[in-house]
């Protein structure tokens, strides 16, 4: 199982335009490990250890240390005086994916930036929104344009084909038009069927 920081890579690679081969060489896994999280539209969960969970209470004060320039047995030695039964194996394997998380977190906010009219770009999300007292899931679409970060949200209680058609439309009203390339995460409710490591996927002409 790859890590959150190289699965969010590949993913980043692929909707560049990059190659399978060149993408399994840059981030160091083979041709079929990158098909396989390419076809996958969850990323991968990690089941943690006991003593690595009781670690997550301590997760500001571990980021503190590490900004101070603390190494592991450092750390280690701070949180047991804090309390902390785990081992020093255990706060190195944290640090590992604390660390991971971080290089994921910085990858999903590095800007794709083109030429005006070029690219634009599509993803969804839920939210828990409150109605008489009682929570509501509601999606909410996203489409940028690549080079202003101009935006324009829409938002539904379903997410089908036709409610990311829908967004998309209302998205290209609201922009007066639509980019020549448009990429787009999260992108299962485009797919009709699988043939070997190839979707096919909804044709949409506005």
């Amino acid at each position: 199982m790859v890590s959150m920081y190289k699965w969010q890579r590949i993913k980043a690679l692929y909707a560049q335009g990059v190659s399978i081969r060149k993408i399994a060489k840059t981030v160091g896994v083979s041709r079929n490990t990158v098909r396989k999280y390419l076809r996958d539209v969850n990323p991968p969960e990690f089941k943690a250890r006991k003593h690595e969970k009781q670690l997550d209470q301590y997760r500001e004060e571990i980021q503190t240390m590490l900004h101070k320039g603390y190494i592991g047995t450092r750390i280690h030695k701070e949180l047991v005086q804090k309390g902390y039964k785990g081992s020093l194996s255990s706060v190195h394997r944290f640090l590992r994916a604390f660390k991971e998380d971080d290089k994921a977190d910085k990858l999903a906010t590095t800007r794709v930036e083109t030429d005006p009219g070029r690219q634009m770009q599509y993803d969804w999300k839920e939210w828990m929104l409150p109605v008489a007292g009682k929570p509501v899931k509601i999606y909410i679409h996203e489409v940028v344009l690549s080079c202003s970060r101009m935006k324009h949200y829409a938002f539904s209680l379903s997410i089908t084909t036709a409610d990311v058609i829908r967004a998309l439309a209302e998205s290209f009203d609201f922009f007066g038009g639509y980019a020549l390339e448009l990429v787009m995460d999260n992108a299962k409710q485009m797919v009709i069927t699988h043939r070997g490591t190839v979707s096919f996927v909804t044709m949409m002409i506005f």
